[in-house]
């Protein structure tokens, strides 16, 4: 089934006490970190679920909640230059028996400047109206 076909269920904003968005902002957090070599916390703009695919989108902030410092990472050149955003956007999929509950990270954006998940429906199968791309 095409991802942007009916049959896809709607996506949902997964509420604060939901056990699924704690995991999965744990690993988006895990995601984030590993990309810029540092400590990082998320102020969480969204965890959003479509049936086995979810993602979540944050905006990424040092430890303490101050603004973003990417002077030590592989991002200090392209932030220098004004080419980085505080953005991370990370793509889940459920697969039973895989990593923590299921959840696999399947794709990332960290730092974008751009749209840049505006293809991972077509290399993903991810319903593009989880990701905001779609009607």
């Amino acid at each position: 089934m095409d991802a942007n076909e009916s049959g896809y269920r709607a996506p949902v904003a997964l509420p604060a006490d939901d056990p699924d968005r704690a995991t999965l902002a744990g690993l988006a957090a895990d995601q984030t970190r590993r990309a810029l070599g540092k400590e990082v916390e998320l102020d969480l703009q969204a965890v959003d679920r479509s049936g086995h695919w979810a993602v979540v989108r944050a905006r990424l902030l040092d430890p303490g909640g101050a603004a973003l410092s990417l002077g030590d990472t592989p991002f200090a050149d392209a932030a220098a230059a004004g080419g980085v955003s505080d953005l991370a956007v990370v793509l889940f999929r459920l697969d039973e028996g895989q990593e923590a509950d299921g959840w696999k990270a399947i794709d990332q954006a960290i730092l974008p400047t751009d749209v840049a998940w505006l293809g991972w429906p077509q290399a993903h199968g991810v319903p593009s109206q989880l990701l905001g791309i779609g009607g």
